[in-house]
């Protein structure tokens, strides 16, 4: 019975301790694992006499559909602590120059004052955590 007790007890002072380094070291944990993303944000150039929205060509990626999409990084709340995740928005390019692709903001959900993936080194997931880098 001594045993049993005492066995009882340990478990639940290492359950009371792995709860600690959760709560103390979570954030910390979350943005060490985190990859860095470098990021942008859309600006405006003249293209075939229209003002579009232009970023690098970096920051486009095709999807398994053979859409064109754009990492949107966007402050979350889901966690105890305030972090940033990536979100695939599609985008309609219109034209393609020099290392930039050119855009409208008629389709898809990116705004001028969205900060935008350019750069990553590892596969970004929906919803992922990042820490963005400028």
């Amino acid at each position: 019975m001594k045993i049993k007790r005492i066995v009882t007890i340990t478990f639940f002072l290492l359950f009371l301790a792995s709860v600690a380094v959760f709560v103390f070291f979570g954030p910390q944990i979350r943005a060490a694992l985190s990859p860095e993303v470098t990021y942008d944000y859309p600006n405006f150039a003249e293209a075939g006499g229209r003002m579009l929205n232009v970023l690098p060509s970096s920051a486009v990626w095709t999807g398994e559909d053979g859409g064109t999409y754009v990492w949107k990084i966007s402050r979350s709340d889901e966690f105890p602590e305030p972090a940033f995740v990536v979100n695939a928005c599609p985008l309609a390019i219109e034209k393609e120059k020099d290392g930039k692709v050119y855009f409208g903001f008629s389709y898809g959900s990116i705004d001028s004052s969205d900060a935008v993936a350019v750069g990553w080194d590892t596969d970004l997931k929906e919803g992922m955590c990042v820490r963005p880098e400028r």
